[in-house]
């Protein structure tokens, strides 16, 4: 199966987009999971992905870069903290549910690719949920990075699942 999606931010200039209290940077920058976050700036992207039975991408020989282990999905509906963040039980109740349905452990998990919008609400909510879901899986400390491609490409909108900002979990070998 063939999957992605396409993203066309027009026009360019998105700082006359800027509103007090919305989810765009007044500066254009968007820093995940920082301190002086301050928004999210669009992106224009495109991806695809192929989607195969892992046995027959073995079978085949191809080029593996990636295996889906489990998946976890959230619509909190009343719960969320607003318009365009999600509660942090609903972000909890989707981690804790990819990982569960990966049959994995949280210590097994060496980076998050995270959604990562640098909003000042959206971002804490998520940094949240995942520390509680890894605090409870393990006392190690410092063994799984964090990091959202928004801060390189901006939000790509249907496109950025494809680019990896959609709560991608690596897991260590």
């Amino acid at each position: 199966a063939l999957a992605g999606g396409i993203s066309l931010t027009l026009p360019d200039d998105q700082l006359s987009f800027y509103q007090e209290g919305g989810i765009l940077s007044p500066d254009g920058r968007c820093r995940p999971f920082d301190m002086n976050a301050s928004g999210t700036i669009l992106g224009s992207g495109v991806g695809v992905v192929i989607l195969k039975n892992l046995n027959d991408a073995q079978k085949d020989k191809d080029n593996i870069l990636a295996v889906i282990k489990g998946c976890g999905i959230n619509n909190d509906g009343s719960e969320k903290a607003g318009f365009v963040a999600p509660s942090q039980s609903g972000q909890r109740r989707s981690i804790d549910m990819a990982i569960k349905d990966a049959g994995i452990s949280p210590d097994s998990i060496t980076y998050v690719e995270a959604h990562g919008t640098g909003t000042k609400l959206g971002d804490p909510i998520e940094f949240s949920a995942l520390r509680e879901i890894f605090s409870e899986g393990t006392r190690r400390k410092n063994f799984c990075a964090i990091g959202s491609v928004k801060g390189n490409i901006g939000h790509s909108n249907v496109a950025a699942g494809v680019a990896g900002d959609r709560d991608l979990v690596g897991v260590g070998a």
